[in-house]
């Protein structure tokens, strides 16, 4: 800044305010600074500012789980928002582990982060993420930490839609292939089929099969389904899942929607390219991490609190061809958790 300062014939302070743009400094003045940091290749010592104002313009995001096609979008998202507010990402998963999550919540905190967005893994306790939040802001996506801003979708009510559809169409043997329940989301999911279920008589908890986080197993799981039990349906609880409960229909010749009818959740492109395009449940993924991220550069850049609230996002149901609807009134959706499908064309 010296060396700057002398080549632009200002001082050091001068220097300092066009660099900051704290202070008003005269057009002319401006001009020989920013020649003479080109000149000279400047550039501001990051580590020191962020010591003398106590910011990083660095925020943390902690996701579980990348692998799904809907999670680039997503981390795109959030990176270039943070990226237009002045802000740095660092991106972590953690696969589900809770140690993993707990050790790299404490390495973000110690790089001193200005704030977190995290995806939390299922714990019995979120201590740590609730500590961390006495620290910096703390927003949660996707899944929800009590007296933490949260933002989700409404998962249980949605699925309660997607199978009640399935029974409309006169189906009465409903099985599921969902993942393990690591957080609220997929309970709720779970929740909402087993309700759809009850209320009309047909739950039958041998229907369900449980495979793993990434569904690598959803394929052998739906095959003893399939070969084992009356179904005329399955409801899946992720992509993967439906990508494992569609492969394993046409390995066993199954007709889709003839002989079974199949509803998925998530809206890949795979879905709309197989013979019988797949119906579906559309998270607005990239809205909820639009408002999770608004949430917390809200808080870092104007100071406003986070309340505990939790922000809920309407996901969609996406009609096609699998559920047995007619492939030219392919529709979709977006409903509410309190009002019934109002169908439009897609």
């Amino acid at each position: 800044m010296r060396e700057v300062a002398k080549l632009a014939g200002v001082s050091t302070a001068t220097v300092s305010a066009v660099i900051n743009q704290n202070k008003y400094v005269s057009p002319e003045l401006r001009r020989r600074v920013e020649q003479a940091v080109d000149r000279l290749g400047y550039r501001p010592n990051l580590v020191a500012r962020s010591l003398k104002l106590n910011e990083t313009r660095t925020i943390g995001l902690v996701f579980t789980n990348i692998t799904s096609p809907i999670w680039p979008p997503l981390v795109r998202t959030a990176q270039d928002m943070a990226e237009r507010a002045g802000f740095d990402t660092v991106l972590i998963t953690t696969d589900e582990d809770v140690e993993r999550e707990r050790v790299s919540i404490q390495s973000l905190l110690s790089k001193r982060v200005d704030g977190i967005v995290i995806s939390p893994a299922c714990a019995e306790s979120h201590s740590h993420v609730l500590q961390a939040s006495e620290i910096v802001p703390v927003v949660i996506f996707e899944r929800k930490i009590h007296g933490l801003e949260n933002v989700i979708t409404n998962n249980e009510e949605i699925s309660y839609q997607a199978v009640s559809h399935l029974i409309d169409h006169g189906r009465q043997r409903i099985g599921m292939v969902t993942i393990p329940v690591l957080g609220s989301n997929i309970a709720e999911r779970n929740a909402g089929y087993r309700r759809a279920l009850r209320e009309n008589g047909l739950y039958d908890p041998t229907l369900v099969r449980e495979t793993d986080f990434i569904g690598e197993s959803a394929l052998q799981l739906t095959l003893d389904l399939l070969q084992h039990s009356d179904i005329d349906a399955i409801f899946t609880t992720s992509q993967s899942t439906a990508m494992g409960a569609y492969r394993a229909i046409r390995q066993l010749a199954r007709r889709i929607p003839d002989d079974m009818i199949l509803y998925g959740y998530d809206d890949v492109p795979w879905m709309t390219v197989v013979d019988s395009p797949i119906s579906t449940i559309r998270q607005p993924v990239e809205e909820m991490i639009r408002l999770a991220m608004r949430l917390l550069l809200d808080c870092l850049e104007e100071g406003r609190e986070l309340t505990g609230a939790v922000h809920t996002v309407a996901s969609s149901l996406v009609i096609r061809n699998s559920c047995g609807c007619p492939a030219a009134s392919a529709m979709d959706t977006a409903t509410d958790a309190l009002q019934a499908p109002a169908y439009r064309l897609a």
